[in-house]
C-alpha cells in the first residue's frame, strides 16, 4: 500500500465512523443534519421542577435511626452532648465509629451503619 492509498483509507474511515459518532454526540443524527430541522423543546412553566432524592438524604435518615437506637444515651438528643461530648460541628470518620462505637459494645456497627452515622453527624447543626 502506498502513502496516497493509506491517506485515502484513513479519510474514508474518519468520514464513515468518526463523523457520525461526533454528530450523534452533539445531538444530531446522521439522517437529520439540516439546520432548519432542529427544534429545541421548551420546558413547561406550569409544571414544577422536581429533583430526585439525593442519596445523602437517605443516609442521613438511616443515620438518625441508628443514632436514636445506639448513640442517644451517651451523646444526647440531636448529638448535643450528655455523658459523651457534643457531636455538633464534628466530622468523625466512619472507621473510627465502626471500631470504637458504641462505647458499651464497640466494633458491632457495619461499615454502612458507620457511614450513615457520619452523614447524620455532619448534618447536625
Amino acid at each position: 500500500m502506498n502513502i496516497k492509498s493509506t491517506q485515502k483509507a484513513l479519510t474514508l474511515l474518519v468520514s464513515s465512523i468518526v463523523l457520525p459518532l461526533v454528530l450523534t454526540g452533539c445531538g444530531a443524527s446522521t439522517a437529520q443534519t439540516s439546520a432548519n430541522s432542529y427544534s429545541p423543546q421548551k420546558p413547561s412553566v406550569s409544571e414544577p421542577a422536581t429533583s430526585p432524592q439525593k442519596p445523602v438524604d437517605s443516609a442521613v435518615a438511616r443515620g438518625l435511626t441508628i443514632f436514636n437506637s445506639k448513640c442517644i444515651g451517651c451523646h444526647g438528643t440531636n448529638g448535643s452532648g450528655g455523658n459523651a461530648p457534643s457531636l455538633i460541628g464534628k466530622t468523625p470518620t466512619a472507621s473510627f465509629i465502626q471500631t470504637n462505637m458504641p462505647r458499651n459494645n464497640p466494633g458491632t456497627l457495619s461499615s454502612e451503619q458507620a457511614s450513615d452515622l457520619v452523614a447524620y453527624i455532619i448534618s447536625l447543626k
